[in-house]
């Protein structure tokens, strides 16, 4: 909206409601997904015989029926000010808000222990009274809100083309069940109960048979009254912050140099992030009186059929569990230790600060046939944290000079046997600092070249980074049990705060063929080398890394450190591209306006570590038809992702080399 000739301002807004249903199906095959346990003692809860991997036989089935809604809304203002004929001052806000509510209802069924012989890939027989139901439902709110102001000013002048500016902002996640009415984790469990599969295919056993240990009558396991409730929890108020302050300044002059525009740019920027979180846990576990499980049916849910072919389930109702729970206290038993702890796991701070400063050169030769763009970005990386710090020896009874005294068994003296007086003792919230610096430079080159008037070859080589996760530097730190003479296997466990970021070099090329009027075919392929991905480890407690975390030589320099390091080894990944876009216009007349797309990309990994690169997709394929009018339009887009591996499964019966597998998908979208 231009208000004059120097002042304008924009606003924009928008708002969405989405529902999204969250069907699961999970089986768990013993000698393929879930190890076996070969021969145990009588008395162990589960036992698996061993199998071949040719022969994996299913001993759990799951099934989740889960609801979602998501509420996004956003805000928009710019406000413009022309300063002169060269300069305008732009001021910007941006607010966003996200709202989640989610209900998950999962049914399961276990066997436990299986007798060697009872089963086969089509058919399971579990043993007698060793089975086990679990209905559980889980509810959640989740709520977001992004507040964002910036400020730029730019200089478009003859010489110089300047621009600085500065931003802010400031982001909050905030989990509420027990605030909003919810008890989420209702779980209820029926035991003593003979599990059978039969039928079975890949998706599921199309026969469930549940009968009671004792008598041998059919249960219902799809009836509320057939389970006892065991528990109920929620996160309590588990909030995280994020705040972001950003600075920057470019300058750009162009030159001519003997008859070639040649250009100079350079500039600085300083980036600050910090994320502040805080949370806890908290599990009631019921003792009250039995056949209280109706009192929690939900009876909406319970007129839903269950996905994947199963019968409707009477579910249990977050909201009657809160009820519930308010009504009969007495009837609910809570951990006090366990809810400290985990406050204080969950109490992190990191902060990091990112400056860098590049310099850039562009040239055309050949009459600007051939365009050359190179230049080199420097970054420094200041990281602070905040994480838990679990030091057992502060309850340990000290003389006054300060040596530890024994007890009549050798082991130290504790000031404290009380569970929760020990935690508050030795597990100190934010009690770990942590602080990392580390530089990186960033070569970068691009050239393009009209071989014709519609036929350009181009070319890159860049440098790329991966910066560890916040929960790298704030995860905390477990220190071993000094001046404890009969502790054994003690190690200091943290996340290796010196560990690198990985980094990766990419050379690429790429051919375009541009269509008369729109459309265009291009091919092309590139190769990138990763280096410094993650591993576990054992490492020396060395003074170095001591000094990360503060903890002194003379103490903890003769423990071990049970950590991460990076890999010595490569990851090269090569890939292919090829897309074409094409507006068919030797159609009939009748048939104008009809517009075909596709694209391929394919991906593959080799080198010393390229089991650990995971979660990428080999292959993804678009395609796509549209036709437009002058009033309406129709497109039909296709997206296919191929099938990515995941992590590594071991175990007993496993086969070696044996990976988590998601499915390959298709999707279409229509609009019109």
């Amino acid at each position: 909206m231009p208000v004059n000739k120097r002042f304008g301002f924009t606003l924009s807004g928008s708002f969405s409601r989405q529902f999204i249903p969250q069907d699961t199906v999970t089986n768990t095959w013993r000698g393929a997904a879930g190890a076996t346990t070969g021969t145990t003692a009588a008395t162990a809860a589960t036992q698996y015989p061993d199998t071949t991997p040719d022969k994996p036989y299913l001993s759990d089935f799951q099934v989740s029926d889960a609801v979602k809604f998501n509420d996004r809304s956003s805000f928009g203002t710019t406000l413009d000010y022309k300063l002169s004929s060269y300069d305008t001052l732009s001021f910007s806000y941006q607010y966003g808000s996200f709202g989640s509510e989610n209900n998950n209802n999962t049914i399961a069924f276990a066997t436990n222990r299986i007798a060697p012989g009872n089963f086969s890939l089509t058919s399971v027989r579990g043993a007698v009274g060793r089975g086990q139901l679990t209905l559980t439902n889980g509810a959640r709110w989740r709520h977001g809100r992004t507040h964002m102001p910036s400020l730029v000013f730019r200089h478009m002048g003859p010489v110089w083309r300047t621009e600085a500016g500065a931003g802010y902002s400031h982001s909050t996640n905030r989990n509420r069940d027990t605030g909003r009415g919810y008890l989420g984790a209702l779980t209820a469990r029926r035991t003593n109960v003979t599990v059978a599969f039969d039928d079975i295919f890949y998706l599921r056993p199309n026969r469930v048979t549940v009968t009671d240990g004792t008598t041998g009558a059919l249960v219902d396991p799809y009836a509320l009254a057939s389970y006892a409730l065991v528990s109920g929890g929620a996160p309590q108020p588990r909030d995280s912050i994020d705040y972001k302050r950003s600075a920057y300044l470019n300058a750009r002059r162009a030159f001519d140099v003997r008859g070639l525009p040649v250009a100079l740019k350079a500039g600085l920027d300083v980036r600050q992030s910090v994320r502040d979180m805080r949370g806890s846990d908290a599990t009631y576990n019921y003792v009250g009186p039995a056949g209280t499980t109706l009192q929690l049916l939900d009876v909406e849910m319970s007129e839903r059929v269950m996905p994947y072919g199963l019968p409707k389930l009477q579910a249990m109702s977050a909201d009657r569990g809160w009820e519930f729970y308010n009504a009969n206290r007495s009837y609910f038993t809570s951990d006090a230790n366990a809810a400290y702890r985990s406050a204080v796991g969950f109490s992190k701070l990191a902060q990091e600060i990112v400056s860098a400063a590049y310099v850039r050169g562009d040239v055309a030769l050949f009459d600007r046939r051939l365009k050359l763009v190179g230049g080199l970005r420097a970054e420094q990386t200041n990281l602070k944290a905040e994480g838990p710090l679990s030091d057992p020896t502060r309850n340990f009874i000290r003389d006054a000079s300060g040596r530890v005294v024994l007890a009549a068994s050798g082991t130290p003296a504790r000031l404290t046997t009380d569970s929760l007086a020990a935690s508050r003792l030795t597990y100190l919230e934010r009690g770990m600092h942590a602080a990392k610096e580390y530089l990186r430079l960033f070569p970068n080159f691009n050239a393009s070249f009209n071989v014709r008037e519609n036929l350009i070859a181009r070319a890159a080589f860049y440098t790329s980074i991966g910066r560890p996760d916040y929960n790298q530097y704030a995860g905390g730190i477990t220190l071993p049990e000094v001046d404890n003479p009969v502790a054994t296997n003690q190690r200091i466990t943290v996340n290796n705060v010196s560990i690198k970021p990985w980094m990766a070099q990419t050379v690429k090329a790429r051919l375009e063929y541009y269509f008369e009027g729109v459309g265009q075919i291009a091919i092309g392929g590139f190769r990138r080398e990763f280096e410094n991905f993650f591993t576990s480890t054992i490492l020396d407690a060395t003074p170095e890394f001591l000094a990360l975390y503060n903890l002194d030589p003379d103490v903890y320099g003769g423990y071990d450190v049970a950590t991460q390091r990076n890999l010595a080894g490569k990851v090269r990944m090569t890939g292919f591209e090829f897309e074409y876009k094409q507006v068919l216009r030797f159609l009939p007349h009748w048939a104008r306006g009809v517009q075909v797309f596709g694209n391929l990309t394919a991906l593959r990994t080799t080198g010393e570590a390229a089991a650990d690169f995971r979660g990428y997709v080999p292959r993804t394929y678009n395609w796509g038809v549209s036709l437009s009018r002058p009033k309406y339009s129709v497109r039909a887009n296709w997206n296919y992702q191929g099938r990515r591996r995941l992590e590594a499964i071991t175990g007993r019966s496993i086969e070696a080399s044996t990976f988590q597998w998601r499915q390959k998908r298709l999707n279409l979208d229509l609009q019109g």
